[in-house]
C-alpha cells in the first residue's frame, strides 16, 4: 500500500504544486527529466515590453501560447502559469505534435516574446493509472502545457490580477510600481522565495502564482495557532483551499487558519487564509517517513521553506518579479477577502467531471467545541447539484461559488447515495 501511495505522491509532486520532485524517476513516473539548466534557456529576440491577457481558473494563471510547429507553422495552446515548478511541460500528444521526443527544441511565443527551450529541458505528463493530467486539474479548460518561471528569468514579470495581464519586460525598460522586497532565486528552476514574518517570527515562503490558494506545512500552522486560540480554524479544506479537489488527506485532514498579519518586507498581507497540509501519506505514514510532499517540493526553491504564497494572497497586488536583479514589486490594489472561504463546509473530491464528498469541515473557536458544520452528508456522497447548479460536468469555481455566499444562507443540495437521490439544506458558514 505504502509503494502504491508513493508513486501516486510522485505524479502527485511533478504536477499539483508544483515542484521538481526528486524522488520521482525512483517511484517509475513516466517523464522527461529536465536536466538543463535555466542559463540553457534563451530568448531569440530582447523586446522591451509585452502584455498578454491571462484567465483565472480557481485562481491558477492561465495564459495562451504559441508554439512553433515543425512545419514552420503555429499552434496556440492554453498554459498552466506556475511559478512553483521547474520545467516546461506538455501533454503527451503536444509533445510529440511538436517533436520534442525526436529531439526538437520547444519553441513558444508569449505575446511578442519567443522563447526557445531545448528538448532535454522539456517534461512530458504520462496519463495513466494513478497519473494526474491536466483535464483532470482543470477541465472543462482545454489547458496542454505549464509554463514555468524558469524560463521567464531574463525578464520583469509583472502579474496584474485587477487587469488580469501578464507582462514581460526588458530589465530597465522601466522601473516596477510598488513596494521593494528582496527575493532569492534559485536559478536553475526559476523558484522565489521571500521571508515572511508571522507573530514576529521569519519563515522563508515561496511566491506561487501556479498555486490557488496559500498552503503551509501543517506543522508550521500548528505552531502559529498554539498559543492563538483565538485565530480562527476549520479541519478540513474547503472553498478556495480546496482547489486541488483530491482523495488525499492534505487537504481533506488539513487546518484552515485566518493569518491576522504576514509581514512581507514592509508589505503587510492581513487576514489571510493558509492551509495547514494534512498528513499526506496519514498520521502513520508520515510518522514512518517524514512529510514527503514538502520535503521533497522545496528541493526546487532557493533554500527550506514551510510553504508558498497563492492565489489569495497575491490577487490583491499587482506584483513585478525582477528575476536579474533579485527583487519583487508590490503594489496593493485591493485588500484581501476575509470572507473569501464562507462556505458551505463540505471539502470536495473530483473524479473526471464529478465531485464527490471527501470530507465535512469542523469549525473551531475559543469560546466553543468544534462541530461539523453540515449535517446529513456522508464521505463519498455524489453532489449533484446546488441550488440550480448541475455539479457534474461543472467547472471548479463554478462549484465553489455555487457553495459561497453569506453566513448562515442556505444553499440545497442534491446528493446521490448508494443509488438514492436526496435533497438536503445546508447553511454557509463563516470562515474569516
Amino acid at each position: 500500500m505504502l509503494a502504491r501511495d508513493m508513486v501516486r505522491l510522485a505524479s502527485l509532486c511533478s504536477l499539483l504544486s508544483l515542484g521538481a520532485c526528486a524522488f520521482a524517476e525512483q517511484a517509475g513516473v513516466d517523464r522527461v527529466v529536465a536536466t538543463a539548466p535555466a542559463a540553457a534557456l534563451r530568448n531569440e529576440r530582447v523586446i522591451a515590453s509585452a502584455t498578454v491577457p491571462f484567465i483565472l481558473d480557481a485562481q491558477r494563471i492561465l495564459v495562451n501560447v504559441a508554439f512553433a510547429t515543425p512545419d514552420g507553422g503555429s499552434r496556440t495552446a492554453l498554459a498552466w502559469f506556475n511559478m512553483g515548478m521547474a520545467a516546461p511541460t506538455l501533454t503527451k500528444p503536444l509533445y510529440r505534435e511538436l517533436q520534442i521526443d525526436r529531439g526538437l527544441p520547444l519553441k513558444m511565443r508569449l505575446g511578442d516574446s519567443a522563447i526557445e527551450a531545448p528538448a532535454s529541458a522539456v517534461d512530458a505528463i504520462a496519463v495513466g493509472d494513478g497519473i494526474l493530467d491536466f483535464e483532470y486539474l482543470f477541465s472543462p479548460h482545454l489547458v496542454e502545457a505549464m509554463l514555468p518561471a524558469s524560463v521567464l528569468q531574463d525578464y520583469v514579470v509583472t502579474l496584474d490580477y485587477e487587469r488580469r495581464t501578464l507582462t514581460l519586460a526588458r530589465p530597465g525598460a522601466k522601473k516596477p510600481e510598488g513596494v521593494a522586497v528582496p527575493i532569492a532565486l534559485n536559478p536553475k528552476t526559476g523558484l522565489v522565495t521571500v521571508d515572511a514574518m508571522v507573530d514576529g517570527r521569519t519563515y522563508p515562503v515561496v511566491i506561487d502564482a501556479g498555486s490557488g490558494y496559500s498552503w503551509m506545512r501543517g506543522d508550521t500552522v500548528k505552531q502559529w495557532l498554539a498559543p492563538h486560540p483565538e485565530w480562527r480554524r476549520a479541519e478540513g479544506a474547503v472553498g478556495l483551499a480546496n482547489y486541488n479537489m483530491l482523495d488525499w488527506a492534505f487537504e481533506k485532514q488539513g487546518t484552515i487558519a485566518r493569518i491576522p498579519e504576514i509581514a512581507i518586507g514592509a508589505v503587510r498581507l492581513r487576514n489571510i487564509g493558509v492551509l495547514g497540509t494534512g498528513p499526506i501519506l496519514g498520521r502513520f505514514g508520515d510518522g514512518l517517513i517524514g512529510d514527503l510532499f514538502w520535503d521533497n517540493w522545496q528541493k526546487a526553491a532557493p533554500g527550506p521553506v514551510v510553504g508558498w504564497l497563492g492565489g489569495n494572497a497575491l490577487k490583491p497586488f499587482k506584483l513585478a518579479i525582477d528575476y536579474p536583479n533579485r527583487m519583487s514589486y508590490w503594489q496593493s490594489r485591493a485588500a484581501p477577502d476575509p470572507h473569501d472561504l464562507d462556505q458551505v463546509g463540505l471539502t470536495l473530491v473530483r473524479r473526471s467531471e464529478r465531485y464527490f464528498i471527501g470530507g465535512v469541515v469542523r469549525k473551531a473557536s475559543v469560546d466553543a467545541p468544534d462541530r461539523a458544520t453540515v449535517d446529513d452528508v456522508e464521505i463519498g456522497d455524489e453532489l449533484l447539484a446546488v441550488d440550480g447548479l448541475t455539479v457534474p460536468g461543472a467547472d471548479k469555481d463554478s462549484v465553489l461559488s455555487a457553495l459561497h455566499g453569506a453566513p448562515d444562507e442556505r444553499r440545497t443540495l442534491v446528493i446521490e447515495r448508494g443509488g438514492q437521490r436526496r435533497q438536503i439544506e445546508a447553511s454557509v458558514t463563516a470562515f474569516d
